[in-house]
């Protein structure tokens, strides 16, 4: 995922900034379509042990793609192995994002319709997340056949948001701007150790296209990471 970094140097301290996209926030029922054009991410599938968190590509809270040795994909998250259904809480199609609201979407295996999943290489593809209304762009590069397992695809991501004018100011705060659109809300975030433990900080409904954040500076002995998200229906 693309990532924009703005830093202030101290004599001692340093706070950084990160603004991340990210389209989904637990905890949240009204939702609206969302369609990720955020950049291309490439997963590949490292062995074909559905049980590690390395062989998932957790996508969302609710959708995490997986594959055994053999068969299907599947949703790590509420199942075990594939299945005549799975992955649970996904519809394919062929086609493109510019195209989402039109594409007959199904489950995995009518989408293949008796095909091999070798077949489906090279083409351009559209899955619905469904609990999120979420549609991502996948393009496979690579699928094991003969019990080998594994598989590689690039996918869209979530919209980026655009941050800048990060700073400490003569008062003594941290701040800096984020690009919005109205009637979304978004949710900003801190961590001051990694692996990141992320905390909300500020939560606010966009009423035009910036919004600043501002927060009093604390020195701390080590940086402080900041990113944004913005929930998916306004």
């Amino acid at each position: 995922m693309t990532r924009k970094y703005f830093c202030h140097s101290l004599p001692k301290w340093k706070f950084c900034a990160i603004v991340l996209a990210a389209a989904f926030v637990a905890g949240f029922a009204a939702r609206a379509a969302t369609v990720w054009t955020g950049p291309l991410v490439t997963y590949n599938q490292p062995s074909p042990d559905p049980t590690q968190p390395a062989n998932q590509d957790r996508i969302t809270p609710s959708i995490w793609l997986t594959r055994a040795a053999s068969g299907g994909l599947f949703n790590a998250v509420s199942e075990t192995a594939a299945t005549n259904t799975s992955p649970a809480g996904t519809e394919w199609a062929f086609g493109t994002l510019a195209h989402y609201a039109t594409l007959p979407y199904t489950n995995w295996l009518a989408w293949l319709n008796g095909k091999s999943p070798t077949t489906m290489v090279g083409s351009n593809i559209v899955v619905h997340l469904i609990s999120d209304d979420i549609y991502v762009s996948f393009k496979f590069s690579f699928w094991a056949s003969k019990g080998s397992g594994g598989f590689t695809y690039q996918r869209s991501t979530a919209p980026i948001v655009n941050l800048s004018r990060a700073q400490v100011t003569g008062d003594g705060r941290f701040t800096f701007t984020y690009g919005t659109d109205p009637g979304f809300t978004y949710v900003v975030q801190s961590a001051s150790s990694f692996p990141a433990l992320w905390d909300s900080v500020e939560t606010n409904v966009a009423t035009n296209h910036t919004a600043v954040f501002s927060a009093l500076f604390s020195p701390a002995p080590g940086p402080v990471v900041y990113r944004v998200l913005r929930l998916p229906s306004p």
